[in-house]
């Protein structure tokens, strides 16, 4: 045997030398799973693009607002002039007053709307919203002139989800005047013109709407008492914003909630004036319904595999274990094939759980990936038997990952609980093994 031969026989037998080797393999396939991750993030970015799409034509987060009166009255000022003393200007003002008391039930219809595979949540809320504004011009504006309510305001975010005004009743007198789109204090809305009721000092306002969007609806509580409920047949809502509900019923059926914020929970006050601008549309006090998809597909797909590491190492140091029970020899190349179907595995489960449930997609994926590694290793190991155990034992680590995938919130300690008793068992069965004695007759067998 020549000294090159030598050399290379005694790395070839080095466990040492073998260790090193796993660990680069482990290194090699984290180009796949980064190749799975881009992948994931992709189809995400596609995901995100229909709910654009569909949005842009249905209608994207809504926010619906206590309705606030916008008066226009005139002032005398007293002035300073040299010529002649104690000279009066009439100027001329505009006030925008908030609701004193605001209630809304709004009846929210969620549903998924389709682009090809992608699902987007969807929604059309038929919404009741009544209340009172208190004018009172000598609390709010002292002496005062030819005042009047020029307008009633109703804040919408998605004008073009305003499906129709079904019923507007102001002090009880149905109000026929057409209505335009308008912008105060950057918030978008309909404007209605009340001339008829200018003076007016009590505004009781019944309004009825039905709108449409995604995603989410929010409630903007401008006013100084908000009592909001809100029912849905969603039963996977997520409550936002700066309040949540005082109480809530959530079932397969759906959801109710209900809220009930004061003025003394928000800094909007009882007039917003002309100079003094309050940053309503980013306003901690607003709250709301998010409409989710529970377990997204995507991110329970990212989620599993950064797990992808763990199944190898795992995998790799159970073949490692069986090459030093069984006496078994195997090559590189082998190990990096079983990677590969890892591998596989992750992208069956992305293709699949865009046509099935994810449940299904991960059960289909497992027992093919299981079926392919246990077929192969009932041949490399020697023994049916071995590739039996294999898959068995290939079937439990599938089992204990998607239990971590589904349970989010107890998904690391599970996991290590999982690595501990994985790590006790292999110091268990290889607490008698001589590593350098497994070397020294290794070496004794080439010479």
């Amino acid at each position: 045997m020549t000294k090159i031969e030598s050399i290379k026989g005694k790395f070839s037998q080095s466990i040492s030398f073998k260790l090193i080797v796993i660990a680069f393999l482990l290194l090699l396939l984290q180009i796949p799973l980064s190749y799975m991750r881009g992948l994931i993030y992709e189809r995400q970015s596609m995901q995100s693009q229909a709910q654009e799409d569909i949005s842009s034509r249905w209608g994207g987060s809504q926010h619906i607002g206590a309705p606030m009166a916008t008066v226009q009255y005139k002032k005398m000022v007293h002035t300073d002039n040299s010529k002649e003393q104690n000279s009066k200007v009439n100027y001329q003002y505009q006030d925008h007053i908030l609701s004193r008391q605001f209630n809304a039930d709004i009846s929210l219809g969620a549903e998924k709307r389709y682009l090809g595979i992608y699902q987007v949540p969807i929604f059309t809320a038929k919404a009741s919203l009544s209340g009172t504004i208190e004018i009172e011009p000598a609390l709010h504006f002292g002496q005062v002139d030819n005042w009047s309510v020029q307008t009633i305001f109703i804040p919408i975010k998605e004008m073009r989800g305003v499906k129709s005004i079904d019923k507007l009743l102001i002090n009880n007198q149905e109000v026929k005047l057409s209505q335009h789109q308008k912008t105060i204090k950057g918030l978008t809305g309909i404007s209605l013109r009340l001339d008829h009721l200018s003076q007016t000092r009590t505004l009781n306002y019944q309004i009825g709407l039905t709108l449409s969007g995604s995603d989410q609806i929010d409630i903007l509580p401008l006013a100084g008492q908000s009592k909001i409920s809100m029912k849905s047949n969603w039963d996977s809502p997520s409550f936002i914003g700066n309040f949540l509900p005082e109480k809530r019923v959530i079932n397969k059926d759906g959801f109710q909630a209900s809220w009930l914020v004061n003025g003394l929970n928000h800094n909007f006050g009882r007039v917003l004036k002309g100079e003094k601008s309050y940053s309503i549309i980013n306003s901690p006090s607003s709250f709301g319904v998010k409409i989710i998809i529970p377990a997204n597909t995507y991110q329970v797909n990212e989620r599993t595999v950064k797990y992808g590491l763990l199944i190898m190492l795992l995998t790799f140091a159970g073949f490692f274990l069986a090459e030093m029970f069984f006496k078994l020899k195997l090559h590189p190349f082998q190990y990096i094939l079983i990677g590969f179907a890892l591998s596989v595995f992750f992208l069956l489960l992305l293709a699949l759980s865009e046509y099935l449930k994810f449940s299904w997609a991960y059960l289909i994926s497992a027992i093919s990936i299981i079926s392919l590694i246990s077929g192969y290793c009932s041949v490399v190991l020697k023994q049916r038997t071995r590739g039996a155990y294999t898959g068995v034992l290939f079937s439990m680590l599938y089992g204990f990952i998607y239990i971590m995938v589904r349970a989010e919130q107890i998904s690391l300690l599970m996991g290590a609980i999982g690595v501990w008793f994985f790590l006790a068992a292999v110091m268990f069965l290889t607490r008698r093994i001589d590593w350098y004695a497994i070397n020294s007759s290794e070496e004794a067998e080439n010479h």
